[in-house]
């Protein structure tokens, strides 16, 4: 869905159920940054798409933000097709990593027929990984024809988290540190909770009109201040407990 001048939101791609995951596109007038590959080539054919279709001669370009496999599974279809893809230089993912999580979906599946048929699989078909080969370690400016975009380093969820920032149209793609609805994923070993405080004030100082997180809904108005000060109540709360704190979110 379009959100403003020059930003897309393209939310809801499933993944490990309940989760679902968000990308989105960014256009200029001569080039389109893709936030997120998706999680694996069919959403990555659909954000390709869009993007096409919006602005057809647009050089495409992918940003990952960070590197768990619901943002980065697509980038093997994107690199495929040319598209030149841009993360933090600790992405670093495997075949094995995918087919691990394929496995882990696919003892879930409660029908034995369809958990011996591995039908979880399915939903990954055609899914190649891929890894960013232009790396941001710092905060980036990108100039997309007549819209300038902030790379951002929010470091915190995992010490790979980007986030996306169009001035002119005050929208900000976070990744996962900020999600809407869903209880964050504070159990990733490289989580770094105070550090990740330190980015949402990063991000609260910007004063975004619209927020697209990792999972759940856009958030607009006054729902963007609300959704950055419930996570830092969540990591507060953490922090103080040494564990994840399941009674505030």
């Amino acid at each position: 869905m379009k959100i403003s001048e020059h930003a897309y939101a393209v939310t809801g791609f499933g993944y490990v159920p309940p989760w679902e995951v968000n990308a989105g596109f960014v256009t200029g007038d001569s080039r389109t940054l893709i936030v997120d590959a998706g999680p694996g080539r069919f959403a990555a054919q659909t954000l390709y798409g869009y993007a096409r279709a919006v602005r057809e001669r647009n050089a495409l370009f992918v940003v990952n933000t960070e590197r768990h496999l619901d943002h980065v599974a697509g980038n093997g279809y994107f690199r495929s097709m040319g598209v030149e893809l841009y993360g933090h230089p600790s992405i670093n993912r495997r075949q094995e990593d995918l087919e691990a999580d394929i496995e882990e979906m696919n003892a879930a599946v409660p029908d034995p027929f369809r958990r011996g048929r591995r039908e979880a699989a399915l939903f990954f078909r055609g899914t190649a990984l891929a890894n960013p080969d232009r790396f941001i370690d710092r905060d980036t400016d990108m100039d997309l024809g007549d819209c300038p975009v902030h790379i951002l380093m929010t470091p915190g969820h995992t010490a790979s988290n980007l986030s996306v920032f169009v001035p002119s149209d005050g929208v900000l793609f976070s990744g996962d540190c900020v999600v809407a609805d869903y209880f964050p994923n504070l159990g990733d070993s490289s989580s770094d909770w105070r550090m990740w405080l330190d980015s949402l004030d990063h991000i609260e100082a910007l004063r975004p009109d619209i927020l697209v997180p990792g999972h759940g809904d856009v958030l607009t108005g006054g729902r963007v201040r609300d959704g950055i000060e419930r996570m830092r109540v969540i990591l507060e709360k953490s922090i103080e407990k040494g564990a994840p704190a399941w009674d505030a979110a």
